[in-house]
């Protein structure tokens, strides 16, 4: 079907288009605020994955313990005495009554008589040491097991409101004292909050900044409105899409409200300057007659712009991590609403009065002046875009993955000072847990299993320096009575004496699990490594539990510290992976689109340019790689080739329609160049937003993607004719013919 028929067919839909775009967006506005989005508050959510490593590691929390727990750190000036005891006791029996609390443990739960007979033996042993109290005897910690992870949103945010009301009335009873929450189920509350209000403010500063900047750009209502309700429709569409379909809601999939408002809004401006040139050619012309006009000039580069934007989202979709995958699923369906409500809204900027040219001659002069000096020194223009890339790949082998959650937020955050606050006064919160089975199945609580465990863990943490703490079932055996357990006969005796303890089992759970077949070692492990030094010393640590326990057991290492490892050394294969299915697809969609393998390589060279020098400025700023840094590579390609086609589509049909490429290129510069400047400024304004976020993976999102676009910006206006000017020379004897 040709452009003018796809152009009758969009016109003679439109207003059932708009209607049913409207009856979408209310009911999907409708389900937002009466059932909400799907959110899963697990720590694990945010890398489930169906490899055998998460499969591991959920067998590991329900087997021994899991990682649902928080932490109250109470810090005295004087070392821990009866005064600090007692507000040891305030502190647990508030925490007991907690929400969602299933049992608080503290120096509290060990009889008195105990604690006098063993004096600082008992204080001092690894039990105890670094988990319920300081080297220095001037904090003591509060540990808080939490109920299972049935526990929904709503629920979590209760528990956590309540610990943090505990705290500060703690802090209002005791103000000689120092208070401290932290733990896995607090910290992943504060990312959804930090998320959550980034996903209201920042969406919002968004859509203002975004609309205003039109207003500035265009200097009328019409463009502001068209572009702001078009992405709130596609916003709200795709939203209502996750609730209907029950998909959850995770850090990467909120990030689908900010870049699918960017988005839609660059796209609107296209063709918003599309219907400015329309009503200069069509003074005299009725609204259906520079609608069509329009929408034939805009319809063919639109929808290829739209295929290559989402292939560079649908690429994320080979990660290994389901909300990558969901995030790029989710935003192919939010573009793919986004053009087709702009394409039927855009008739609205044609009715009543013709729509004149927003007056921005000045930036046509200028965007002239710079085709013609660009085209006048095309060898200085190509050095210096080689000596950028060049500059940038340095950068490539400074680049560092980064594994530590707690990472993710800004120095002076509460939840990275409460961090650092446990790691310099108790024993680090990150563990790799290694589990031993006997191979015949039988019984593993025996003295030679105990004592090897044991010796497992004092080798590793004198070999490692990452590893700061070892504990396992010889240290609860150890805790009342001073001595190794001699024989099997002892280590089953005293099993029996724990349970007797009011929460002896959960205690032994802990380190031996119910079928007394498995038995783990907990490795206490500070954060500040690289992901290639944890991998190291994991591989280390499952080879040394081998040689030391023999071919009679199976060993296996897992742990959160182990797997989010891993799953960052994953990003990079999917980022890769993501990259290279995206240039594919990119270079199958433009040969198609343009016909032409000239065209295509022309057009793959200016847009990997921006990325190549993206990726070596993370490198050199030291800007780590996470999951949505990642993913940010080949979606900012997608984006980037917006602009591209455009300008090659604009340039072709003006070359179609007469004279020399030098002329045609100066036209197109000063067409089609003005939507490229308004949509970098759209973009980089849009995004420039999100540096403000607490959240670091939002805020370098953000600040990437805005520098890339404005590296993209200069390589179209000033590289991308010289190169068509280089590779597509006027044909002899003929000016005028057509590339």
């Amino acid at each position: 079907m040709k452009p003018h028929s796809w152009a009758n067919l969009v016109i003679r839909t439109e207003k059932r288009v708009v209607l049913a775009a409207l009856v979408a967006g209310v009911l999907s506005g409708v389900a937002l605020w009466r059932v909400g989005l799907h959110e899963d508050y697990r720590l694990e959510a945010f890398v489930a994955t169906s490899d055998d490593g998460y499969s591991r590691l959920r067998a590991f929390f329900e087997e021994f313990t899991s990682n649902e727990f928080a932490l109250v750190a109470i810090h005295g000036a004087d070392p821990y005495d009866e005064r600090m005891e007692r507000v040891l006791v305030d502190a647990v029996d508030h925490l007991r009554a907690a929400p969602a609390v299933y049992r608080a443990g503290a120096l509290t739960d060990i009889p008195n008589w105990v604690r006098r007979a063993a004096g600082d033996r008992l204080l001092g042993h690894p039990m105890l040491a670094g988990n319920l109290l300081s080297a220095d005897r001037r904090t003591v910690a509060v540990l808080c097991r939490m109920e299972g992870e049935a526990g929904d949103g709503t629920r979590r945010r209760a528990a956590v409101a309540a610990l943090r009301a505990i705290v500060d009335g703690l802090r209002d009873r005791h103000p000689e004292h120092t208070f401290v929450l932290a733990g896995p189920f607090v910290t992943l509350i504060d990312m959804y909050a930090y998320v959550d209000r980034d996903l209201m403010v920042f969406s919002f500063l968004a859509l203002v900044l975004l609309v205003v900047t039109l207003g500035a750009v265009f200097r009328k209502l019409a463009p502001m409105v068209y572009a702001g309700a078009t992405a709130v429709c596609a916003v709200l569409c795709t939203l209502g899409l996750t609730i209907a379909l029950g998909v959850v809601s995770s850090l990467i999939t909120q990030m689908l409200v900010i870049l699918i408002i960017v988005l839609a809004v660059a796209n609107c401006v296209h063709l918003a300057v599309a219907a400015e040139e329309s009503a200069a050619l069509l003074p005299e012309g009725d609204r259906a007659q520079r609608y069509r006009l329009t929408l034939t000039h805009m319809l063919a580069p639109c929808t290829a712009v739209m295929a290559t934007t989402a292939a560079g989202f649908g690429s994320v979709c080979v990660s290994q991590i389901a909300p990558v995958r969901r995030f790029g699923a989710l935003m192919v369906f939010g573009l793919a609403v986004a053009m087709v409500v702009a394409f039927a809204g855009v008739g609205r900027m044609h009715a009543g009065a013709a729509l004149s040219a927003s007056g921005s001659d000045r930036l046509r002069v200028g965007l002239t002046h710079v085709a013609r000096a660009a085209l006048r020194q095309r060898g200085l223009c190509v050095a210096a875009f080689v000596l950028l890339v060049g500059a940038a790949l340095p950068g490539y082998g400074r680049l560092r993955f980064e594994s530590d959650f707690v990472k993710n937020f800004r120095q002076n955050s509460e939840v990275r000072t409460s961090y650092r606050f446990i790691e310099e006064h108790l024993s680090p919160l990150g563990s790799v847990e290694v589990i031993v089975r006997r191979r015949d199945g039988a019984n593993i609580a025996t003295a030679d299993a105990v004592r090897k465990a044991h010796d497992l863990g004092a080798a590793v943490v004198a070999e490692h320096v990452l590893v700061r703490q070892s504990l396992s079932l010889h240290d609860l055996l150890t805790l009342v009575l001073p001595v190794d357990p001699v024989s099997d006969e002892d280590v089953q005796a005293r099993l029996a004496a724990l349970d007797l303890w009011p929460s002896g089992g959960d205690l032994r759970r802990g380190f031996l699990n119910e079928a007394k077949d498995a038995l783990r070692i907990n490795l206490r492990c500070v954060e500040g490594f690289g992901v290639d030094e944890k991998l190291r010393v994991c591989r280390a640590i499952e080879a040394e539990a081998v040689d030391r326990f023999g071919p009679g057991y199976i060993v296996e290492v897992t742990g959160l510290y182990l797997y989010y490892a891993r799953l960052v050394a994953g990003l990079l294969r999917d980022q890769y992976n993501a990259l290279g299915l995206t240039i594919l697809a990119f270079a199958a969609v433009i040969a198609v689109m343009l016909r032409s393998l000239r065209w295509t390589l022309i057009a793959m060279t200016v847009n990997l340019l921006p990325v190549a020098v993206c990726l070596g400025m993370m490198g050199w700023l030291r800007i780590p790689v996470n999951m949505t840094t990642a993913m940010m590579l080949a979606a900012t390609l997608g984006i980037a080739v917006d602009d591209t086609l455009h300008y090659i589509w604009r340039f072709r049909r003006e070359h179609a329609a007469g004279g020399s490429v030098h002329d045609a290129l100066l036209r197109a510069h000063a067409s089609v160049g003005r939507a490229c400047v308004f949509t970098t400024v759209v973009i980089a304004c849009g995004f420039s937003i999100l540096l403000l976020s607490e959240f670091l993976p939002t805020a370098y999102f953000g600040g990437l993607v805005g520098f890339t676009m404005l590296i993209a910006l200069a390589a179209d206006v000033v590289l991308l004719p010289v190169l068509i000017r280089t590779f597509c020379p006027d044909k002899t004897g003929n000016a005028s013919s057509p590339v």
